[in-house]
């Protein structure tokens, strides 16, 4: 069931909050470069530590395109209030 109007509103401008906090663009920062640094420094037969980094990755950015969604959802819910 979808979530009521003044709901999504409050969600994404909790969302916005968060994604523009510094802790959070901090540890973001901090967890995609530990994932590259980890992905670039494996060794040529390290394939399972690749695949973890690039799964980490992923859901990283998951994590963000779905804080992002959760902003543009309230955005459009409050043209509607």
């Amino acid at each position: 069931t979808p979530k009521p109007v003044e709901e999504r509103v409050a969600q994404g401008n909790e969302a916005e909050t968060l994604l523009q906090s510094p802790v959070f663009s901090e540890a973001y920062e901090l967890l995609e470069d530990k994932y590259i640094n980890e992905w670039i420094s494996s060794g040529s037969g390290d394939e399972m530590k690749r695949e973890q980094c690039y799964i980490s990755l992923k859901v990283l950015s998951e994590i963000k395109l779905e804080i992002e969604s959760m902003i543009n959802s309230g955005k459009i819910a409050k043209q509607l209030t």
